[in-house]
């Protein structure tokens, strides 16, 4: 048994020892073995609680507190009580709820029934957390030092919950926190728990923050048919289905291409887009000329919603299949999948820092996210944390903004520092009907996002609504940029998009509508 465990049994044998005292008195017998006993068992207590790890001020200001108060109320009750059966029935009630209370010989069990937050059973093992947790590990802890984890399992023992590192595989550690966090199981059973243990972790002095992980899905499909119009533009490019793609027309590609052409604009590197998804099928038609594999297993999608957001970041120009990218040949950008979501479209807050982790570590030049949903959290500190290491990195991320038709601010990952937000439009200039909306974001922009056909899996093509294809547009464009100027930053990236960008009919909602060649043209002052 450790001192930990060791510790409540002091308590439970001190107010036994008030209840021998009292008795004793009552019934004027020798007092000396009765005082005897009960400092002794103080003297026990209080060298036990010492020599915790619980963290000092939590010792101080809530536990001795609780524990005296314990003490005085036992001892009330012994000094009232006259006979041999009150008190042997004091007795009794103290040593058969002490044992359902510390039954687990844990502390935390203590913390469980007594914090203020906390003291009645819950009646539900939900929590009432707008966001949907993931069911394999529901919190993230950012430890002061890694070396506390044997600590905090100690500390949360009682609950059965399981932690193991949050991110291990972290190629430049020097660069982030990230490998100080660690993901904690919570078993289905103590669920109900999630605040009381979020309390106890942050009273424990072992952390510096707590965040839960929630559950995160792609950024839902509209599929509700629109009147826009095709396009019908002279692109210069051999792509057959190019009367399909009215977006083209409105980015001005046909000028886009014709610039590139006449003035020899060649990149200095080939730019990789890293799209965060389904996966990618790697073997597609009109991809594979412009993609390269992290993984193998990432390079198959069953679901469609990765490929088709590759597809309009990256698909091969000018090949005679399909559609095209604004890469005008292979030397701009490759494309790449890292799989963060499952083949049904849903993922963790976890997996998806990881994704960015090792896009980051892989070189990605740009991270593309189509997905996101809303936090309980008021802070996302773990994101937060995976982008400023991305952009350490040389990482531009772009995030699209949702399809609530609301504030962007209410989605995550759209709402963190230092990312690119995308809204959709419609061909009509208009913001599309689902898109939620940039006001209040600090980099919004805005895309094609309404009937927008793209690649999909066994060399298929069809057309999807949402800000998730708004966003591997702008996705692409940054590729571009990036293979013209390597070193180009994320707040140089916007202010070059932004200031070149067009007014739409809700450019205040939707943020400008990107320029490709006004791009091309800014960064070749």
């Amino acid at each position: 048994m450790n001192i930990e465990a060791f510790y409540p049994w002091t308590l439970i044998i001190m107010l036994l020892s008030v209840v021998w005292w009292f008795y004793r008195n009552n019934i004027s017998a020798s007092k000396a073995l009765p005082a005897l006993t009960f400092w002794a068992s103080s003297i026990l207590y209080a060298s036990v609680l010492f020599a915790t790890e619980f963290h000092a001020t939590y010792k101080l200001l809530l536990m001795i507190p609780r524990d005296l108060m314990a003490v005085v109320i036992v001892g009330l009750l012994a000094n009232n009580l006259k006979n041999s059966r009150g008190a042997l029935l004091l007795a009794v009630g103290i040593g058969t709820g002490s044992y359902l209370l510390y039954s687990n010989f844990v502390p935390a069990t203590y913390q469980k029934y007594f914090t203020p937050s906390n003291q009645t059973q819950p009646k539900s093992n939900k929590t009432n957390s707008p966001a949907k947790l993931a069911s394999d590990g529901e919190l993230l802890v950012d430890l002061k030092n890694v070396g506390n984890v044997d600590g905090l399992r100690e500390l949360l023992r009682a609950y059965g919950v399981e932690i193991s590192p949050a991110f291990p595989d972290i190629a430049s550690k020097d660069l982030t926190e990230l490998d100080d966090y660690v993901l904690i199981n919570i078993p289905e059973a103590q669920l109900g728990y999630m605040e009381a243990i979020e309390a106890v972790l942050r009273k424990s002095g072992l952390v510096d923050w707590v965040e839960r992980n929630e559950a995160m899905s792609l950024s839902p499909i509209e599929t509700t048919p629109s009147n826009n119009k095709l396009g019908t533009g002279d692109f210069g490019v051999n792509d057959p289905n190019l009367d399909k793609v009215w977006g083209f027309e409105k980015l001005n590609i046909a000028a886009y291409f014709k610039y590139i052409k006449k003035n020899n604009i060649t990149p200095k590197k080939r730019a990789k887009i890293a799209i965060l998804d389904t996966g990618v099928d790697g073997e597609h038609e009109d991809l594979k000329g412009n993609y390269v594999s992290t993984r193998k297993n990432y390079d198959k999608d069953k679901q469609s919603h990765g490929t088709h957001c590759a597809g309009i970041a990256a698909s091969v120009t000018n090949n005679g299949i399909g559609i095209a990218s604004l890469a005008l040949d292979n030397k701009f950008v490759e494309v790449t999948s890292i799989k963060v979501l499952t083949d049904m479209g849903w993922g963790t807050q976890d997996g998806i820092i990881k994704g960015i982790i090792l896009a980051a570590d892989k070189g990605a030049d740009v991270i593309s996210m189509s997905l996101g949903g809303p936090s309980s959290d008021a802070s996302q500190r773990a994101y937060n944390e995976a982008i400023r290491y991305a952009q350490s990195k040389g990482a531009i991320v772009v995030v699209a903004a949702g399809n609530e038709s609301q504030n962007a601010k209410s989605s995550v990952p759209a709402s963190c520092d230092g990312v690119i937000v995308v809204s959709a439009i419609n061909a009509r200039m208009e913001k599309a009907s689902f898109s939620n909306f940039v006001t209040d974001m600090k980099m919004g922009i805005a895309a094609p996002g309404e009937d927008i056909l793209s690649t999909i899996p066994q060399n298929k093509y069809a057309s999807y609504s949402g800000t998730s294809m708004a966003a591997p547009f702008v996705a692409g464009l940054l590729g571009i940029m990036k293979a013209l100027k390597p070193e180009l930053t994320t707040a140089e990236a916007y202010k070059i998009l932004n200031s070149t960008g067009v007014e739409t009919k809700n450019t205040l909602e939707t943020g400008k509508l990107v320029s490709p060649l006004g791009v091309l043209k800014k960064m070749r002052k």
